[in-house]
């Protein structure tokens, strides 16, 4: 008979009992005894019928081996003596006292326990106390005194708290948990001297206090002061699932009382910085609360160092009175606020809630604004027994989705909601919601998206759910109350499971048994939806749905999806439809794509139906001249314990090609999970594949799949964007499984590889895959590239077994001679290519959330090639060793062409592969970063020579860099600059208007996306000695160039959200400025010192401040005076910024103060038209300048033959630079002319420093002696005596022909030339260098 639960049951043995010399007094109710001994007592008491627990279980209390002895006991009334000479006993949970001492002493006035000791075979428990028997009653002083001293071992304590996981009884201390306990005082004040609990190294807490009055619920006063701190406490780790308790932790806070009024006073310290604070006061008679909670740069990391999750410091204050929020009484109030909050390399700020209820009014007001979000959300509610009505409001200025890491891509948007809900708390729901000015911003585009409107019914016997938006309509209606559609959605699951089981679909009862419910939804191109996906590169013209269930109609369904468009991808059509009757289910689906310039036209179709008992499917692709490329099908029965499946037709189609199925082909898939099969489908070349199984096998399963000769190229013909992959795949796959094993076994090899044509050879791979019978998961493989093995794998995996156990990790990997060049073809836009080979061994333990990597890797002759940049890099051929996952460097060298290496140091530790940890630190001195000739394809050509200093740290996605790099005097560099931003056709419009006919079309420039490297912060300083040389080609023929000789220093900042920021001046101090402009040609500009090029931020928008021009000779005159040869100087300015900038010509004839004078009275369009026209004509064509005659023609022939001179002599002589100039002087009252042919050559030697520049004039004319005159006027030679460019030895030879007054002048000399930036003269004669001041590394958190 199966009793009640709460059944009571006792019952008790007693082996042995006598009492000895003993008395009763029944006049004075004293009774006495020499001794009381009990041998071999036993006692049960369960209190219900439920099993007993493991350990020990108070509802189920089994004691045995009562041992007692007692001697000297009286009792009468208050006077009580014994004496316990002896008590022990054991109980079912294994709990044994082996030995208790002690005496119990009372007389009229006190009771005392003087002493009593209990000892276990691993605990020992003490205590005393004393009661006066006034104590008992408030108004009396009488005393209670108590101590207790206990040390309570592992063994008992685990045998009281059971349950306990493995990990955590194999961690629990051996130290026993120590308790000591002081109680002194009356019902008038009781003082806690001292309670105290502790394990040795693991924790500590302790308690002091007192309190007065304690039974008096207004008057009782008191205080306990409370005092944590914690040690090694990994073994509570094992109970908290990833959650790591830190050493050192510490609390400290007082509790208090005072009447019905309860408070505490708490300050926890979580690590060094970490600080919270709680004050709490709580009124037990109001129910009236008061919370002030402040958490100041709580490290979250600390504690659960798997998450992403890192600082925290936010506020929360709380009052109010009640907890019944529907009660008109209650009251509340609510501030938080979350000032610091970082998830991974997200960084949240300025979060603040305001919250408050009163009188069945409830509001809440929560703003966010950081650099990721910007939202305002008011909600005002009316809070009711049998109603809530709430309005929302909701104002998104900001989502940055890209910063909030839930997109790759730029992506932000803003948007105003309004949600207005109301319910009766039963089943009568409604909600109405708004979005308005719903805005999405992509890097390309803003989207504008019309409003959104939604809403949402429920009734006892309907629901109803509609959402429009522009073109979007989406509606959704149910004759069922939403319960009770949800109830006869789960009796069609479990309806259908069950006849799955039977093997047979009634589709007649299912189709009866289906709740009716109507879905509806069209969409064209313009509504927030459409909007969205088209910021994310996916657009499509319209959509169409619409699905029914009903008991009458069954399940009748429609979508047809049309324009579907993608960056790589663009269907016309993609549809599907199914229909039910009380037969079956019929499905009809398919894609139809027409051709474009990336696609060839198909249509692939997808039909069939499920039945009572059998289902088909039919797959089917035609071309577009409605070629077939795959006609194949599928059969399927059911049978009484499983699945059979046939392949039809017969003769099917793939790949365009005629193939053959065997007619009795066959799948067969029992309930047992066995599998049966015959499948061969092969074409008239054997090219093909099989399924099989062993029908004899004793084996529970042994089955075979094999390819033979599978041209992986064809199959692009039928799958659209496959990727270029050629190749022939033979492979085969032996599955075979016992009672008690399994195995699978793998061959597989490709030959003639190629990724988008490039080849990459004959691979082979062969793996085993084993289980073992003590659940290890073994695998041996190997790969061959060309008959060659090149890696090797062997391994065991054992997965974990419990909640709290860790899986577990052995393999051993092995390189030989990997080459790399296999990852070219998978580099795009061949923006780097490898060479080298990789070999190495590592082997990997432990769990696969944090495997323990040994090993090393040997880098045989690799070299990292970027061609766009010219750039060689030849790593070290040291293996680079792993020791206990961390990867290391130990001056481990990057070589180019020159001499000294770029080195690294420090480790990458792989301890948690989800959050790698990287330390290296960059060092390099006059590292030759490029030396390389100009080639097609670079950017980049010349030599460039820097010094590196920089420290890399944190993890992948939150890398912090700080360093500095100098680029060194000895830099002569070329940059080609594919699309050039100083294109001048459309600011030459703000001076001068040039009309161009042919141009009737314009191209926009593709968008550039910002360039992302996944939340990395980098700060380096950039030094550019003076002495760089640095030309950028503004073409790619180079014939329009800027020749820049300048320094400077800048500061540039890569922050986590992508963006970057450059500081900074790079001041010209000499250079020149080819180039070509619409009706001007090829000039040469000399840039003038004092031209600068200055960031202030905006990478791509500094502000230009560049002065250059070209010195040109020309005849001028006057009316009725003669002409005269005056040297102007044409040239441009560059000023503003680069996204605004502004583009003048100069016109300055400094050496001919007349001429300058009638310049400076012109305005600023006509010096523009003046210099635009002796750019073009080589002539100073003002009014003044005609004299009646026209013009000069004698300087228009100068000035073409200078031109071709120069163009012939600089296409023949290319290496050196040379300057061919022509000048014609008309004399004037003497009618003679003169005509002066100047040349000059300049060459640079030794890496520029030495450099020797030749000059010299040939005249012509009436008044000319040929024979005075040297062929070689002018010789410079100049040589740089450092890299930074500052100092230089010159010797110099001038003749120079100035005027007739002045003749010719000559100049010879020597001396030291100094280019530097002093503040003070004193500063020039500093020949000594200074040692650079290296950078502080830091470290960002």
């Amino acid at each position: 008979m199966q009793m009640p639960l709460d059944t009571f049951s006792m019952s008790t043995s007693l082996e042995k009992l006598s009492l000895r010399n003993g008395l009763v007094d029944l006049h004075k109710s004293a009774y006495s005894a020499g001794s009381l001994k009990l041998t071999n007592g036993s006692a049960y008491l369960d209190t219900n019928t439920l099993p007993a627990a493991e350990g020990f279980d108070a509802s189920h209390i089994g004691i045995t081996n009562i041992k007692l002895d007692v001697d000297s006991a009286y009792y009468a009334g208050n006077d009580i003596y014994a004496n316990i000479r002896d008590f022990n006993l054991k109980e079912r949970s294994g709990l044994e006292i082996v030995s208790t001492k002690g005496k119990l002493v009372s007389d009229a006035k006190t009771l005392q326990v003087p002493s009593l000791q209990i000892t276990t075979p691993d605990s020992y428990l003490e205590f005393s106390a004393s009661m006066d028997w006034e104590a008992t009653d408030a108004e009396k002083d009488g005393m209670i005194n108590a101590r207790l001293m206990a040390d309570i071992g592992k063994n008992d304590l685990l045998k009281v708290i059971t349950g306990m996981p493995e990990d955590f009884i194999k961690k629990y201390p051996s130290a026993p948990l120590q308790i000591r306990a002081g109680i002194d005082g009356n019902l008038k004040e009781i003082r806690l001297t001292t309670l105290s609990a502790s394990i040795q190294d693991a924790f500590r807490a302790q308690a002091t206090g007192s309190i007065t009055l304690p039974m008096d619920s207004l008057q009782r006063n008191g205080n306990i002061n409370l005092s944590v701190e914690t040690g090694n406490l990994n073994f509570v780790e094992s109970m908290l699932s990833g959650v790591v308790l830190p050493h050192g932790m510490k609390l400290e806070g007082e509790a208090s009382v005072n009447g019905s009024l309860l408070g505490a006073n708490m300050q926890f310290f979580p690590g060094k910085k970490a600080n919270i604070i709680l004050k709490a006061d709580y009124d037990l008679q109001k129910e009236g609360y008061l919370v002030d909670l402040n958490i100041d740069s709580l490290n979250i990391h600390e504690f659960m160092p798997h998450d992403s999750i890192f600082g925290l410091s936010a506020s929360l204050h709380a009052e109010g009175n009640g907890f019944d929020f529907f009660s008109p009484k209650t009251s509340a109030l609510l501030k938080g606020e979350v000032s610091h909050f970082r998830y991974g390399s997200l960084l949240f700020s300025g979060v603040t809630l305001d919250a408050g209820l009163k009188h069945s009014q409830a509001s809440m007001m929560l703003n966010v604004n950081n650099r990721a979000i910007d939202v305002s959300a008011n909600l005002q509610a009316l809070l009711q027994p049998n109603m809530i009505k709430a309005d929302l409001n909701t104002h998104v200025r900001l989502l940055d989705w890209q910063a909030l890491s839930l997109m790759s891509t730029p992506f932000s948007s803003s948007m105003n909601i309004e949600v207005h809900a109301q319910t009766d708390m039963k089943q009568r729901h409604k909600t109405r919601a708004t979005v308005s000015g719903i805005q999405l911003v992509t890097a390309e585009r803003n989207f504008r998206t019309k409003d959104l409107h939604a809403g949402f019914d429920m009734a006892t016997d309907s629901v109803r759910g509609y959402v429009n938006a522009g073109d979007l309509t989406f509606l959704f209606k149910s004759a069922n109350s939403l319960d009770k559609f949800m109830s006869k959605s789960d009796l069609v699951a479990k309806e259908f499971g069950e006849q799955w089981k039977k093997k047979h679909i009634n589709q007649r009862l299912i189709r009866e048994m289906l709740p009716s419910a109507q879905l509806k939804v069209f969409s064209g191109s313009d509504n927030p939806v459409a909007n969205f996906l088209a910021s994310q590169h996916v657009n499509y013209n319209r959509l169409r749905a619409s699905f029914s269930t009903s008991p009458e109609d069954g399940l009748n369904g429609s979508i047809d999806l049309s324009g579907l468009r993608t960056d790589s991808l663009q269907l016309d059509t993609i549809y599907f439809k199914t229909l039910q009757d009380s037969v079956q289910v019929k499905f009809y689906s398919g894609v139809k794509a027409l051709a474009n310039k990336r696609q060839e036209a198909f249509d692939i179709s997808l039909n069939g139906y499920i039945g009572s008992t059998d289902a088909q499917l039919a797959i089917g692709y035609l071309n577009g001249k409605r070629e077939t490329g795959v006609d194949l099908g599928l059969k399927a029965q059911l049978r009484p314990n499983g699945i059979s499946m046939h392949i039809t037709p017969d003769n099917p189609t793939l790949v365009y090609r005629p193939f053959k199925v065997n007619p009795d082909n066959y799948i067969y898939l029992s309930d047992e999970g066995r599998i049966h099969a015959d499948v061969k489908i092969y074409d008239e070349n054997h090219s093909g594949l099989s399924l099989y199984s062993t029908p004899d096998s004793l084996v529970q399963q042994d089955l075979t799949v094999a390819l033979n000769q599978i041209d992986i190229a064809e199959f692009r013909r039928i799958i659209p964007y496959m990727p270029d992959i050629a190749g022939f795949i033979n492979a085969e796959a032996h599955y075979i499984q016992s009672e008690s094993s399994m195995q699978v076994a793998t061959d597989i090899g490709i030959n003639n590889l190629a990724y988008n044509k490039q080849q990459l050879g004959n691979w082979e791979m062969s793996a085993v895959y084993l289980p073992k019978e003590t659940g290890e998961h073994s695998i041996d493989g190997f790969l061959m590239l060309n008959d060659e093995e090149i890696m090797s794998l062997n391994g065991t995996y054992l997965s974990a077994t419990g909640k709290n156990d860790k899986d577990n990790l052995t393999a051993d990997v092995n390189l030989h001679h990997l080459p790399l060049k296999v990852a070219n073809a998978f580099i795009p836009d061949d923006m780097a290519r490898l060479k080298g080979d990789l070999d190495g061994s590592i082997s990997i333990e432990g769990s696969t959330s944090q495997p323990v990597l040994n090993g090393e890797l040997g880098l045989d002759s690799v070299i990292i090639n970027i061609p766009q940049a010219s750039l060689n890099l030849q790593l070290d051929n040291r293996p680079l060793k792993i020791e206990n996952s961390r990867l290391k460097f130990e001056r481990f060298n990057i070589f180019t062409k020159g001499k000294t290496p770029f080195s690294i140091d420090g480790y990458v530790d792989m301890t948690d592969m989800a959050a790698m940890d990287i330390n290296l630190k960059m060092e390099a001195h006059n590292f030759e970063l490029i030396n390389a000739k100009q080639t097609k394809e670079s950017l980049v050509h010349g030599k460039i020579y820097v010094d590196v200093n920089a420290m890399l740290k944190g993890r992948p996605d939150a890398l912090t860099m700080r360093g500095n790099m100098n680029i060194l005097g000895s830099s002569d560099f070329t940059y080609v600059l594919k699309d050039s931003p100083l294109t001048v056709e459309d600011r030459l419009n703000e001076t001068v208007t040039f009309v161009d006919f042919s141009d009737t079309t314009h191209i926009a420039k593709p968008h550039i996306p910002a360039m992302s490297l996944g939340g990395m912060d980098i700060l380096m300083t950039l030094h550019i000695d003076e002495a760089v040389q640095a030309r950028v080609n503004l073409n790619e023929s180079g014939s329009n160039y800027m020749l820049l000789e300048g320094g400077g220093d800048l500061s540039f900042q890569y922050q986590p959200d992508g963006n970057m920021l450059l500081n900074g001046r790079y001041s010209l101090m000499s250079g020149e400025m080819k180039y070509e402009m619409p009706i001007i040609p090829l000039k040469t500009f000399y840039i003038q010192d004092g031209s600068y090029i200055e960031w202030t931020g905006n990478v791509m928008n500094p502000n230009l401040n560049i002065k250059a021009s070209e010195r040109v000779r020309a005849s001028v005159s006057s009316d009725g005076e003669s002409t005269r040869m005056v040297n102007f100087n044409v040239g441009v300015n560059l000023t503003n910024r680069l996204e605004d900038l502004g583009f003048t010509f100069t016109l300055e004839a400094p050496d001919d103060g007349a001429m300058q004078n009638e310049l400076a009275a012109k305005s600023a369009e006509e010096k523009n038209k003046l210099a635009v026209t002796m750019l073009v004509t080589g002539i100073y064509m003002s009014e003044s300048n005609t004299g009646g005659k026209g013009f000069d023609t004698n300087s228009m022939l100068n000035s073409f033959l200078q031109s071709e001179i120069n163009k012939i002599a600089g296409n023949a002589l290319k290496t050196i630079d040379i300057n061919f100039g022509m000048e014609t002087t008309d004399e004037g009252e003497t009618g003679n002319t003169r005509t002066d042919y100047n040349f000059q050559f300049a060459k640079r030697f030794w890496n520029n420093r030495f450099q020797v520049i030749i000059g010299g004039k040939i005249s012509t004319g009436n008044d000319v002696q040929q024979q005075d005159e040297s062929f070689i006027d002018n010789i410079s030679l100049e040589y740089r005596l450092d890299n930074s460019g500052t100092r230089y030895i010159k010797i110099f030879h001038d003749k120079n022909y100035e005027s007739i007054l002045d003749g010719e002048v000559i100049e010879t000399g020597a001396g030291i030339v100094l280019r530097k930036k002093v503040s003070k003269l004193s500063e020039l004669f500093i020949f000594r260098s200074r040692k650079k001041k290296q950078p502080e590394q830091t470290t960002e958190n």
